[in-house]
């Protein structure tokens, strides 16, 4: 399948809003911005099944009413309420994350693969309490300053993880939200998407939006197959 992608500066028509995962900062930020934008479309960084499981376990949630630390994509979407809006899945799954990955990892070194995973990513959450204290008290420039240095620190271990986590992951969530973008304009309707992804894909995400051409190549240089997005919902009003 292919997407059309025209000549244009699609960060006029997305939103980006950057977050850290189940703050209440986060939170608090993503039904206000579906409050004040009132978006014709959703999208969330997110693929079917993780959105499934975080709506599960929210809905059997006996504090669900009282509770602070929802997750944020799961907040926007109950934020929307009872009004014509399309909320879009965005993300790889998770099994396409770990296949990809696999993929570009010769053989011999799927025991460094297991290294990484199992070793390096809990140093990242053993760090994560921190930076949701600075998060939470709004120091996000501080947060995304150490995490961008982890990251970077990921770029050099591991180019293989980096490229599929960080390079790839932005490359498909930006192409979907141009094909969102793209249908709407053909369709002659209006158009204000809000998107919430992780703060560290924002920079990256904006920047292929307002480069087209950028966009194009690199889904032909990373060899990613595009696919739309998930639409799980649409809410219309009685």
């Amino acid at each position: 399948m292919k997407t059309e992608i025209l000549d244009i500066d699609y960060n006029g028509y997305v939103n980006l809003l950057g977050t850290a995962h189940f703050t209440r900062r986060s939170l608090m930020e993503a039904c206000e911005a579906v409050q004040m934008l009132e978006p014709t479309d959703l999208a969330i960084e997110l693929d079917l099944q993780r959105f499934q499981f975080l709506n599960r376990r929210c809905f059997g949630c006996p504090d669900q009413a009282e509770c602070s630390r929802r997750c944020e994509f799961v907040g926007a979407t109950d934020a929307l309420g009872n009004v014509s809006a399309n909320i879009w899945l965005i993300d790889m799954s998770e099994r396409e994350i770990s296949e990809r990955i696999r993929r570009l990892l010769p053989y011999s070194r799927n025991w460094w693969f297991s290294m990484v995973t199992f070793a390096f990513w809990p140093q990242l959450e053993g760090d994560r309490d921190k930076e949701v204290l600075l998060w939470e008290k709004g120091y996000k420039e501080e947060v995304l300053k150490q995490h961008t240095k982890r990251l970077e620190v990921l770029r050099a271990k591991s180019p293989h993880l980096w490229r599929v986590l960080i390079d790839e992951r932005n490359t498909l969530m930006a192409a979907r939200l141009a094909w969102i973008v793209t249908q709407n304009l053909k369709a002659e309707k209006e158009v204000r998407v809000l998107a919430l992804t992780g703060a560290a894909h924002v920079k990256g995400i904006a920047a292929l939006l307002g480069c087209p051409a950028q966009l194009g190549e690199e889904l032909r240089r990373l060899r990613l197959k595009f696919t739309s997005p998930q639409l799980i919902r649409r809410v219309s009003v009685n």
